[in-house]
């Protein structure tokens, strides 16, 4: 395993501004000065590895300019002119290598009827609604700690500590079904981690080692009792899932 390079916290670190919403951001962004230093305006913004949480403002774009923001721990706060829908069909496009068709299939056989994740094993990014309905809300499970639901169809997360700082993130006019589907998605992770592991120990011949970190995609108490099971009767059909000529899934 490559070592991890020390990463700089670009958000700001006051108490007052460690939580945000989609309407706390309206609340602040344009007005509130103490934050300026922290706001970026790119039109070009990637989906990365950094990225933490997207609130979509397609249908009242916030300043009457910009359909999504995004915390990323790198860049900051991110105005972005582009939806939700199309920075994740771009991800799709450019990071996974099988691209949504093989996160759909895949979600499939784990009768998993909502659309809801997109992962890489090492990655999962969750939306608050079904990624199919259009531009909404996204939350990075891998730089979450941890989840509470306010009520039947909201719910809030807790970051991974960046230092000694973390941040809550609240989501609202969420599916009424949200816990499960959060449960579901990060089983859907680790079941797609196990194959890829398994893939590259048994067809490639690597050694790897399993990653131990502190996020919700690695918490096993959030992990069905069934899953080696599920893990097993699955992989042969990922290990010979084909893509453009290709052994390769998804880029990790």
């Amino acid at each position: 395993m490559l070592a991890k390079k020390q990463q700089t916290l670009n958000l700001p670190r006051e108490k007052e501004h460690r939580v945000w919403s989609k309407d706390i951001l309206r609340q602040k962004v344009g007005v509130d000065q103490t934050i300026d230093m922290y706001l970026t305006r790119d039109a070009d913004y990637q989906i990365n590895r950094d990225t933490i949480a997207i609130y979509e403002f397609q249908k009242e774009p916030l300043l009457d300019k910009y359909k999504s923001v995004i915390f990323d721990r790198q860049k900051g706060i991110v105005l972005c002119q582009n939806s939700t829908r199309s920075l994740f069909t771009a991800f799709g496009q450019k990071c996974l290598l099988a691209g949504l068709e093989f996160q759909r299939d895949f979600a499939s056989k784990l009768n998993l009827t909502s659309r809801n994740i997109i992962a890489t094993g090492r990655l999962a990014y969750f939306s608050l609604r079904s990624y199919n309905s259009g531009s909404i809300d996204w939350v990075s499970l891998h730089q979450m700690i941890g989840f509470r639901a306010i009520n039947i169809s909201s719910v809030v997360f807790k970051t991974v500590p960046y230092g000694e700082i973390s941040y809550i993130f609240a989501y609202y006019d969420c599916s009424r079904y949200v816990v499960d589907q959060i449960s579901n998605s990060l089983v859907y992770n680790h079941i797609l981690c196990e194959l890829l592991i398994a893939h590259f120990e048994q067809s490639l011949g690597w050694q790897v080692q399993r990653p131990k970190g502190k996020s919700l995609i690695d918490q096993p108490e959030y992990f069905h009792p069934m899953i080696h099971t599920m893990t097993w009767q699955l992989s042969h059909y990922c290990l010979n899932y084909r893509i453009k000529g290709s052994n390769d899934m998804v880029a990790v």
